[in-house]
């Protein structure tokens, strides 16, 4: 009877070992795949830019969207460079949501104007990169945040024009508002009135607000399918958006880099961006 107590004993021990090792390994795995799902429920942020994504340190501009995105909740994409709409379209099948970053001068053969003779660098790569990936992101529906010569970029590619140089511009080279620091050390900041039934109203929950400044060129005449959405005080156009799209929008100023200099109120930019994905 003892000895077969004793096998009793081992048998029942050895099998409450294993049944903890059991639980414990599904607890684990439990947290494992709550981890995994957490990271998948990111929204993936594409950013095109210009620069080679494949490197370990980045320039600060590119380094201000991915660091936004990251504390915005987001996966920043750095995205390739394309040739076309259909390596757009496969470059963009790695993201939920497009942000088309500032930049050079855009070519001003693509809105059927000679260069002026202020015009500063151009990125004939980037720019035919960019259009395609812009165009393609609009005929895909999928909301897009355009900043800066994002923007520009976006009235280009709805057939609008640009003011290639706004201080030498007879519209604006009497203005009191600077756009760009003349030194070119620190944006410069001054107040847009927005649109009330707008995307960008809307955002920000205010007409008002006060924007950084960092442009030397400028919306022109407004592109197809365009609404403005925002002027600065001497009648510079800050934002415009597309009608017939879900979520395209554009805005002169650079949100990541209020956010980078510590106003987090303008990560509601990229925010609103994300939140379109569950929407």
């Amino acid at each position: 009877m003892k000895t077969r107590n004793r096998y009793l004993i081992a048998l029942l021990s050895a099998l409450l070992m294993t049944a903890m090792m059991i639980f414990m390994a599904g607890c684990g795995g439990s947290e494992s795949e709550e981890e995994t799902a957490t990271d998948d429920q990111k929204v993936a942020v594409g950013i095109s830019w210009c620069e080679d994504i494949n490197q370990e340190e980045h320039g600060e501009d590119l380094q201000a969207y991915i660091n936004t995105v990251d504390k915005a909740g987001g996966e920043p994409v750095l995205l390739d460079l394309v040739t076309d709409q259909e390596s757009a379209k496969a470059e963009l099948e790695k993201c939920d949501v497009l942000i088309m970053t500032g930049g050079e001068d855009i070519d001003p053969s693509y809105y059927g104007q000679e260069p002026d003779p202020n015009l500063e660098d151009v990125n004939k790569e980037r720019d035919v990169s960019d259009m395609a990936m812009l165009q393609e992101a609009i005929d895909e529906d999928m909301p897009v945040l355009c900043t800066c010569r994002g923007a520009q970029l976006l009235n280009v590619v709805c057939g609008g024009t640009l003011i290639q140089d706004i201080p030498t511009s007879v519209a604006y080279k009497d203005s009191d508002i600077l756009h760009r620091d003349p030194a070119e050390e620190d944006f410069t900041y001054h107040d847009i009135d927005i649109d009330e039934d707008s995307q960008l109203a809307r955002i920000v929950d205010a007409t008002t607000l006060n924007v950084n400044s960092w442009h030397h060129q400028g919306i022109d005449e407004v592109g197809d399918g365009l609404k403005v959405t925002a002027v600065s005080g001497d009648g510079m156009i800050e934002g415009i958006e597309r009608e017939d799209s879900t979520y395209v929008v554009g805005v002169q100023c650079h949100p990541e880099w209020h956010v980078e200099e510590g106003d987090d109120f303008f990560l509601v930019f990229f925010t609103d961006l994300m939140d379109q994905v569950s929407q």
